[in-house]
């Protein structure tokens, strides 16, 4: 690291600080503009902070990781997603911000009704909150410590966590959810600059991607590079693997429907059209932008470190290696806001929850707005510490991103249905959650054996022979709860009995248009990495499909007015 290096960092921290003390007062004034941002955000704002704050310091090291060990379609334990990113964007998008709540908890209480709503509202909040924000802020924790103890050998790495943690903390506790959104715009331009900077020198450092191709073929085959795992065993990812990420991940798990911190940037856009608009920009930018600088440089780790025992360790090592003057401290830079983009965000969002659903909900009902934003800001500084204590607690990044997965891997159906099915209620949600927990833990203790994703039928269907029962055992919800419900979100399903008699269903025309948007965003991604790898026949259809898809979906919104 250079003086230019540590200028190129300071003025980042610098920049998020001021940021933080620029929107103070403006946060402070309730908690719809500190957890919200008064719900005025443009769809490339709200787009844009989906897109930073869905990847940390944890996630190059994690896709490293899966490159390493089961080659370049590894990743599709997180390409699945798309799957569910897009049916969010075409469907959810627009019904959670006609619902106009401040945390995905609350809306339990306006889908469903009775004592079932009010326990789930205060399970799901202290859930959320606590647990499972905890356990994500503690493996982006684990992993901007390992970048630091890599990057700077002899350096206190925990000292420098703290700062870095510090400094998030300050920024998110006085301006809230505009202290987020704001640094997340110059938080994606940083981390994408470093990201495709690291591969580009990493590239360039064995020679160039045919001189790379031609060594990584002849050292593991062309396996390693395939996009899809073959039937003939050759690829490193299982065929079994394959086929449980898509037909189970992308809509078994917590965010089926969106999740948490995704759906707090659909309820802070500025309507519907722009939600749905900011989910498809982030589901593109997340999947077909991103993707590819980590996986170069991934494989480029397998030649300069072929034998390294910590794969988690390749890419700062790689960084470390290549990277020149200047570039060296935009890329720490880049991690710095990676890591303080997801830090920030969970420590917002989880204190929403905190505030609207617990506090609020059931201690103090008549508590002041003053009141309210100063609890937001205790409660802001108190995740930050369970955060770092469970950090403490893990050893790898993808094995922490296995847990939490898995914990949430029996629940992800009923939070589809509650949108598209009547007789859902609260008790087939909250047995669901339970279910799903009580079932990994029954997994982990007696069949130890059984390992992820193999495990994740088993979580889905044990959980489902739970909460299907429980669902016909209890009483559905009140025609009179559902009535409002459908004329306050306008749903699609099976809403017959509740929707007004000139108000259509046009469940099948939004499902058609997912799978269209599903095929552009696939094209995209692949015909991106194609190109790259100098596979152009392949590389022109996945365009083709991308464009064709993407000019037929923006046809359609338009015709909708969505433009």
């Amino acid at each position: 690291m250079q003086i230019i290096d540590w200028v190129v960092v300071a003025a980042y921290l610098i920049f998020a600080l001021g940021v933080g003390v620029f929107f103070a007062r403006r946060a402070g004034s309730g908690i719809e503009e500190y957890f919200l941002s008064g719900r005025s955000l443009p769809w490339w704002v709200a787009g844009t902070s989906m897109v930073a704050t869905s990847f940390a310091a944890d996630t190059p090291l994690a896709v490293t990781e899966l490159v390493r060990q089961y080659g370049i379609a590894g990743n599709w334990f997180w390409w699945t997603y798309a799957i569910g990113g897009m049916l969010s964007a075409l469907l959810f998008a627009r019904f959670w911000r006609r619902a106009g709540v401040l945390t995905d908890a609350e809306l339990t209480e306006i889908r469903y009704d009775g004592r079932g709503a009010a326990i789930l509202r205060g399970f799901r909040g202290f859930y959320f909150a606590t647990i499972r924000n905890c356990l994500v802020m503690g493996w982006v924790i684990l992993a901007m410590a390992t970048l630091v103890s890599t990057l700077f050998p002899g350096f206190d790495k925990g000292l420098a966590v703290a700062l870095s943690c510090a400094i998030a903390l300050t920024y998110a506790v006085l301006s809230g959810f505009w202290g987020v959104v704001v640094t997340d715009l110059v938080q994606f331009a940083l981390a994408m600059t470093g990201a495709i900077a690291t591969a580009f020198f990493s590239v360039r450092e064995v020679g160039g991607m045919k001189a790379m191709q031609s060594g990584l073929l002849e050292a593991h085959g062309a396996g390693l590079t395939s996009f899809l795992p073959s039937l003939d065993g050759s690829s490193f990812l299982p065929m079994s693997a394959f086929l449980i990420y898509v037909f189970f991940l992308w809509w078994c798990t917590d965010n089926a429907d969106g999740g948490g911190m995704i759906i707090q940037r659909m309820s802070a856009s500025k309507n519907e059209n722009e939600a749905l608009k900011a989910t498809v920009w982030f589901n593109f930018a997340h999947y077909g932008l991103r993707t590819w600088p980590w996986v170069l440089t991934a494989l480029a780790s397998l030649i300069l470190f072929p034998d390294l025992t910590d794969d988690k360790l390749a890419y700062p090592q790689t960084a470390l290696t290549v990277l020149p003057a200047v570039w060296k401290g935009i890329l720490v830079a880049s991690i710095l806001a990676a890591f303080m983009s997801t830090i920030d965000t969970h420590l917002n969002w989880g204190a929403s929850y905190l505030v609207n659903d617990i506090y609020r909900r059931f201690l103090r009902p008549d508590a002041s707005m003053p009141g309210l934003v100063l609890v937001s800001r205790i409660s802001t500084v108190l995740l930050m510490v369970l955060g770092g204590i469970i950090a403490l607690q893990y050893s790898t990044i993808t094995g922490a991103w296995i847990l939490t997965l898995s914990l949430g891997a029996g629940a992800g159906v009923v939070y589809v249905l509650r949108w598209v099915w009547w007789r859902v209620n609260a008790w087939s949600e909250l047995s669901a959650m339970i279910a799903s927990i009580l079932v990994n833990i029954v997994l982990r203790v007696w069949f130890p054996d059984l390992k992820f994703p193999y495990s994740i039928p088993v979580v889905v269907f044990a959980s489902a022979a739970i909460w299907i029962p429980v669902t016909f055992l209890t009483s559905p919800v009140g025609d009179e709860r559902l009535h409002t419900f459908v004329a306050r979100v306008r749903p699609v399903g099976f809403w017959s009995r509740f929707r007004p008699v000139d108000d259509p269903n046009r469940l099948g025309r939004w499902l058609f248009l997912w799978v269209v948007a599903t095929a552009a965003l696939y094209g995209f991604l692949f015909g991106g990495g194609a190109a790259l790898f100098g596979r152009w026949g392949l590389s022109g259809v996945c365009f083709a499909i991308s464009i064709l898809g993407g000019w037929y979906l923006f046809r359609s919104l338009d015709r909708e007015g969505w433009f």
